[in-house]
């Protein structure tokens, strides 16, 4: 199990989304993003060059590998939301993501010695290293019990 005191600012970690099917993209789309730039190819792709992905979508798939590598092991209490988080460029069918998650802070609670917030900052990139998918997160996680004396 990883603890708060286990993370450290400017520490680099590295992840891959695995890439959504046109298929894929249209049956998200469907139940919880209905709008015709994911729904409808033909539509899409006189605007944006090809079907895109919704960005619910693409937040879900980059944190999918964060979640299912990494968090699993992580004492987490909570998450505590997203600042800037940001939509930048379209994500296409078949596209993996390059998925970088950069400590920014570890900040043990005053109030309550057994937590303290991890706060991060994640990108997301295309196959032509463009930036597709930005946000800081900060976290609630458990601190180690002896380190809290």
């Amino acid at each position: 199990m990883r603890y708060l005191d286990d993370f450290a600012p400017g520490q680099v970690f590295h992840f891959r989304s695995a890439p959504m099917s046109a298929e894929t993209i249209k049956a998200f789309a469907a139940e919880w993003d209905p709008q015709r730039l994911h729904t409808d190819e033909a539509y899409a792709h006189t605007i944006h060059g090809s079907l895109i992905a919704s960005g619910f979508q693409t937040m879900l798939e980059v944190f999918r590998p964060i979640m299912t590598e990494l968090m699993v092991e992580v004492a987490n209490i909570g998450g505590m939301g997203f600042d800037n988080l940001r939509w930048l460029r379209p994500v296409r069918p078949n596209e993996a993501l390059d998925i970088e998650m950069t400590i920014n802070s570890v900040t043990p609670s005053k109030s309550k010695p057994d937590r303290g917030v991890l706060h991060y900052t994640l990108h997301a990139k295309n196959p032509k290293g463009e930036v597709v998918f930005s946000t800081d997160t900060p976290v609630m996680i458990q601190r180690k019990q002896n380190d809290i004396n």
